[in-house]
């Protein structure tokens, strides 16, 4: 009887953690802006954006809905995507990860979680932000744009990185800033943890966009405290 009860408490624990990148881990709607004024600065979009406060408000995680919005025509999405493979990656090196979140992930680590990330931002940028922090060797799986063929608000990328990490939805939580992350994750049967310091802290309907979450962290902290509980009392 008691080998059945841990055996049932065991699998009700949680054993992932995947994180978002952009507003979760890395604070770079700064750099992200400047992109997006870089399609302006060069004729494809109609869209310039002043302050990060514009730009929150604007974004919705959506990167094709997004920028045809901007004034993007199909025919210059390809032509984007190569001003952000030029420009992003030096730009993004010189942000900085949230204060505490590289001990947060050893932390999670050292605890048995296995780590994931899944993000719409390019590889090369993750990989190089995550060996600037050490915390390489803590991450078990990475899935990007490149990998998938439809990037979020659609699930494939958290399928296919609980696939890789060989964790099922139940046991498994999401971070995210943007209403793509809650949507995908809502639709990957995953619980979301949505990041009000991400994107969104500038946005004036914020708890609107992020309402359907299932958690709600304002700091780096309050993720830790979310998965650790929910894991010891599920």
């Amino acid at each position: 009887m008691l080998k059945k009860l841990k055996t049932w408490i065991f699998r009700k624990k949680i054993k992932a953690v995947i994180f978002d990148y952009d507003g979760v881990l890395n604070d770079s709607l700064h750099v992200l802006r400047s992109v997006w004024n870089e399609f302006y600065n060069r004729g494809i979009s109609t869209r310039y954006f002043d302050t990060d406060e514009e730009f929150s408000n604007y974004f919705f995680g959506d990167p094709v809905k997004n920028l045809l919005m901007a004034g993007v025509k199909e025919e210059n999405l390809d032509k984007c995507d190569q001003i952000i493979k030029e420009v992003l990656p030096e730009r993004d090196k010189s942000v900085e990860f949230y204060p505490g979140m590289d001990d947060l992930i050893r932390g999670f680590k050292s605890q048995g979680y296995k780590i994931g990330i899944v993000s719409n931002s390019l590889k090369e940028i993750v990989d190089y932000k995550l060996k600037k922090y050490s915390i390489d060797d803590c991450v078990d799986s990475i899935v990007c744009n490149n990998d998938v063929e439809n990037p979020k608000p659609s699930p494939e990328g958290l399928l296919k990185c609980m696939a890789e990490l060989k964790v099922k939805p139940s046991r498994t939580f999401y971070v995210g800033d943007m209403e793509s992350d809650v949507k995908a994750a809502k639709a990957a049967n995953v619980k979301i943890i949505a990041a009000r310091y991400g994107y969104l802290n500038l946005a004036k309907d914020m708890d609107r966009r992020l309402k359907d979450a299932d958690y709600f962290a304002d700091d780096v902290e309050d993720i830790e405290i979310i998965i650790n509980y929910f894991s010891k009392n599920a």
